[in-house]
């Protein structure tokens, strides 16, 4: 009993798997038959570019809900397939549909299917015209066979030279691709022969005698392969066959299909079909000030300019956001970097890395950071998300270490200390390659932050750093903790090493912190790479600084992180320490107000208002808020005047409607009440309260 239920579990497994199997393959087709999408770009997907087409492309072009979404697509695929992008002709694109037309005008005849649809037409598709091609038909006890001969392909994992065979069951139908390990010799013979077709040897034997050529191929695809040593079908023309299947997918980058998806409602069309990759490197550091800061690097792989008169130049937009786990705005911003090289100094720029470098102020917690680049002369974007994690310090207890960051240079900058600069630390600026590559000759810096220290962790610990390889340390130096600590109770890291006696590999830097004992309390590292080449070209270095006279800035970028992060308790003395510096600042006030006002601090807001009420142009939630401010105190007169000096200067809306219309029913002044809220659903039908308060009062 226990036996068979061993044997039918296995068999439903085996079912189970094949049903699984079979609803990957159906995938596609059911995702279209929910989408419904044009018989035009049903027909591009399934016919024109089923062999090319990346799983990423088409999992990006299925959620594609609108036509020009999907025309805009297409221009994208075949943009980052043009071998010359510069040109007006597509070569990629034009060779494609050569030989799609090609394939249905051949290789249909004697099928029920289109020429693409056969084995032939998808070969011929992905690989094009072979360099010779036989035919041998109407042989004698042989079925009709091709056998196609390409070299000089040897990219994306295909030999220098290979055969791709063909044959077919009968004289009028389809020809099939040939497969050394499925088929085997036998698989010529019209008839089968009085052979073991396992026995590889005497079928290859047997099929000499009929076809040398024909026989030559059949246990292996590839020239010289050794199979035809060991008379076994050829495992390597397996991989092969696939390399073949694969071959258009590692010909493009399709990154770009998933950034296009995830940007297209964000970039201008101009510039959505023209993602190009970077790299980029995002780093926390603990300010001197108390507070956190993002330093961040992103590099496009081209950096595209204009000329004119011998002066080049090109303009960077860049746009940051941070969100936190819920997707709620954290913060954002955007930035302009203006580009602008002599003739000399743009000498083989175009292939140098270009760097673009900043900072801002961030508030602890978990958070989605993105940023988006645009090059305003070419049109280009790049892009990047990465997840921060920043700690907490007030009643912290437990240490933290902040990963290393890893340099290639440092600058002492102790006599120019006048801003605040991408990833400067205390008094040195760190010179950053995002990919971590290396010369023999560098010498490594190393940087690390450890915070929320204790006293048992201060007095008896050491610092431990280590390079290792394959697990294996190949050099370690330890420092006492002591050395580096300050009275903030941070402890800044940097240390060098020298990569002399380190030959080219890849290698993991590791700091830890050790007690007298050994034991590890706190460990953080870092991959990196040691070059072979004699030279790295450094990155071109755009970055921006922030003088120390506007370091206020910070205070009030953190204080309008805690507000959009609803923690106005917070954000409140960032926005007193901002005002302060920058009283006649409307924005700041603004800021300044709200947050009084959401913590009930309504004579705190009034004051803050008061001197902003009566400007030529003022601002909207200054107006606004002081509105709600006098509607607080219950001064419903001054807070009607208010909302409609806001309404004289930005225009109606309908919270501003709906609020004239409470402050007019404070006053029972019920008609005027009912008129406001009345313009307010002719302006919003969907509002179910207003209606609500029309219909209780319309009832009276």
């Amino acid at each position: 009993m226990g036996q068979n239920k061993i044997v039918y579990s296995q068999k439903l497994s085996s079912i189970i798997f094949i049903l699984m199997a079979t609803l990957c393959l159906l995938e596609p087709w059911i995702i279209f038959s929910k989408t419904k999408i044009p018989e035009k770009y049903r027909r591009w997907l399934e016919e024109e570019v089923v062999y090319i087409i990346t799983p990423r492309e088409k999992e990006v072009f299925l959620q594609l809900d609108n036509d020009r979404d999907r025309e805009t697509f297409i221009k994208a695929f075949w943009k980052h397939r043009d071998p010359t992008p510069g040109t007006q002709e597509n070569e990629y694109k034009k060779e494609h549909y050569r030989r799609l037309d090609y394939a249905n005008n051949h290789f249909g005849y004697g099928s029920p299917k289109p020429g693409w649809q056969t084995d032939r037409g998808r070969i011929y598709i992905i690989l094009g015209e072979p360099q010779s091609r036989e035919i041998y038909e109407n042989q004698r006890e042989l079925k009709d066979t091709e056998i196609w001969f390409y070299q000089n392909v040897s990219q994306f994992g295909l030999p220098s030279a290979f055969h791709v065979v063909f044959y077919r069951d009968d004289f009028s139908g389809d020809y099939k691709l040939y497969r050394p390990t499925v088929d085997g010799p036998i698989k010529f013979f019209i008839q089968t022969p009085p052979l073991d077709p396992a026995d590889y040897l005497a079928c290859y034997e047997y099929l000499k005698m009929y076809n040398s050529t024909i026989a030559e191929v059949s246990l292996s695809l590839i020239p010289g392969d050794s199979s035809l040593f060991n008379a076994q079908p050829s495992l390597a023309s397996e991989l092969l066959l696939q390399n073949i299947e694969l071959k258009p997918q590692k010909e493009v980058d399709d990154i770009y299909a998933q950034k296009f998806l995830y940007y297209k409602s964000l970039v201008e069309v101009e510039y959505s079909t023209n993602y190009i990759r970077c790299d980029y490197f995002v780093q926390p550091i603990f300010e001197s000030s108390g507070t956190f800061s993002i330093h961040y690097a992103i590099s496009p792989k081209r950096l595209s300019v204009n000329e004119f008169n011998g002066l080049y130049s090109t303009s960077f937009l860049l746009n940051g956001i941070v969100s936190d786990s819920n997707g709620k705005l954290i913060y954002q911003f955007e930035k302009r970097y203006e580009i602008k090289l002599e003739a000399e100094e743009m000498r083989g720029k175009t292939k140098i890395p270009f760097i673009i470098q900043d900072m801002f102020p961030i508030i602890p917690g978990e958070f989605n950071f993105s940023v988006l680049l645009k090059n305003t002369v070419s049109k280009e974007f790049t892009s990047f998300e990465e997840i921060i994690t920043i700690p907490h310090r007030q009643g912290e207890r437990t240490p933290i270490m902040i990963p290393p960051l890893l340099a290639y240079a440092r600058r002492d900058v102790s006599d120019n200390i006048k801003a605040f600069r991408p990833f400067q630390v205390d008094n040195y600026l760190l010179f950053i390659d995002p990919q971590n590559i290396f010369l023999p000759s560098d010498k490594l810096i190393i940087f690390s932050q450890i915070i929320n220290l204790n006293e048992p962790i201060k007095k008896s610990c050491i610092i431990r750093i280590s390079i290792k390889k394959n697990e294996e340390v190949v050099k370690s130096i330890d420092y006492p903790l002591a050395n580096y600590l300050n009275p903030e109770n941070k402890l800044n890291i940097l240390e060098e090493m020298s990569l002399q006696s380190l030959p080219p590999a890849h290698y993991c830097l590791e700091i830890q912190v050790l007690d007298t004992s050994g034991k590890i309390i706190l460990s953080s590292s870092k991959f990196f790479s040691i070059t072979a080449s004699s030279f790295i070209p450094r990155p071109l270095i755009k970055a921006n600084a922030l003088p120390k006279e506007k370091a206020f800035l910070n205070n009030f970028i953190i204080g309008l992180q805690f507000f959009n992060a609803q923690q106005y308790q917070k954000a409140l003395p960032f926005f007193i320490k901002a005002h302060s510096h920058q009283p006649n600042n409307p924005l700041m006030a603004a800021y300044l107000g709200k947050t009084y006002f959401l913590l009930n601090q309504i004579a705190n807001a009034e004051s803050i208002f008061e001197p902003f009420i009566n400007e030529k142009d003022g601002n909207y939630e200054i107006y606004f808020y002081a509105a709600l401010t006098a509607k607080k105190k219950l001064n419903y007169r001054k807070a009607l005047r208010l909302l409609q000096e806001t309404i004289n200067k930005f225009g109606v809306n309908t919270t501003i409607l709906n609020h004239i219309g409470d402050c007019h029913l404070a006053l029972n002044e019920k008609s005027l009440a009912l008129a406001a809220w009345q313009k307010s659903i002719e302006l919003n039908p969907d509002q179910p309260q207003i209606k609500d308060k029309i219909n209780n009062l319309t009832k009276k």
